[in-house]
């Protein structure tokens, strides 16, 4: 039988598969990735690395915590292993099994009152047993009792903050947990800090997450007041743009009020047309951006 003979790739051009008429190699066709694809790897690096290392340091404070209850069967209940394993099983396992119960209770949309209550009081008697070991036990000390006395919470609380990571996740994922709030710079802070409080209590009123639009509900919520003592439309006004200024003058007294207002001020709006622009703002009626306030031409605080 003929021994096969290895042949290599030839491209179009004459030259190997694995070659490049650049000299780089095959590596060099990888496809490039986007800054958004970087990112997500970026991030997805950054997130195993956490869970990894808070795995550890879970796993760790968990086995400290295990010694200390297995000690406090021992010496204090006079327990006999393995029947003094169960000290642990009964209060930290049992503590982190109520902790994924509060989870399946949100994930349904129930209520979570019951296992957290019975997690804290869990965690609550995990800790005294570890501390009232360690301070009793011959040769122990209050700074060994507080440290085995916070091992059992430290354990539990590292264990429940990546409970409520995966909570918030899946809660995010259905649209209910809150956007983030709207964040200003320390220096709008500085130089308006009533604006700019007014827009961070607007945004924490209505669910804000942009500053701008924050902002620009001061500046219209300012532009009201001005339209509230206006003589007269200002030049070349659009008549739905007048509306939404009527709209806003007037407050809550509606649109008859409205015309009422533009009609005193050398307007002349059909009701049928105004009932019209009032359906398509969304809301409390905003008035459109004049030109002596807003963006450009901010109020000082």
């Amino acid at each position: 039988m003929a021994e096969a003979t290895a042949v290599p790739l030839v491209g179009i051009d004459g030259k190997g598969a694995g070659a490049r008429s650049d000299g780089r190699g095959v590596r060099g066709w990888r496809r490039e990735l986007t800054p958004e694809q970087k990112a997500e790897n970026q991030e997805r690096r950054v997130k195993t690395t956490g869970y990894a290392l808070l795995l550890v340091v879970v796993a760790i404070a968990a086995a400290m915590s295990w010694n200390g209850l297995v000690g406090f069967g021992t010496d204090v209940l006079h327990m006999r292993e393995p029947w003094a394993y169960g000290v642990p099983v009964s209060l930290d396992v049992a503590a982190m099994l109520c902790g994924f119960l509060s989870l399946r209770a949100v994930i349904a949309h129930d209520s979570a009152a019951g296992p957290r209550l019975l997690t804290f009081f869990l965690v609550a008697g995990s800790a005294g047993a570890n501390y009232y070991h360690a301070s009793t036990e011959p040769g122990g000390s209050t700074a060994a009792a507080l440290y085995f006395g916070a091992m059992s919470v430290l354990s539990w609380w590292l264990f429940d903050v990546v409970l409520r990571q995966i909570r918030r996740t899946m809660l995010r994922r259905i649209g209910a947990v809150e956007r983030p709030l709207a964040r200003f710079r320390a220096v709008r802070w500085m130089r308006y800090p009533r604006e700019t409080f007014a827009a961070w209590s607007l945004s924490v009123r209505y669910g804000l997450t942009r500053p701008e639009d924050a902002l620009a509900r001061v500046w219209q919520a300012q532009q009201v007041k001005e339209a509230e003592n206006l003589d007269e439309l200002p030049a070349g006004i659009k008549k739905a743009d007048a509306i939404q200024l009527a709209l806003a003058a007037v407050g809550d007294k509606g649109v008859p009020a409205a015309v009422e207002w533009l009609r005193d001020r050398g307007m002349v709006v059909d009701r049928k047309y105004a009932y019209d622009v009032a359906k398509k703002v969304d809301g409390a009626p905003m008035p459109p951006q004049l030109s002596a306030t807003g963006a450009d031409s901010a109020p000082a605080a």
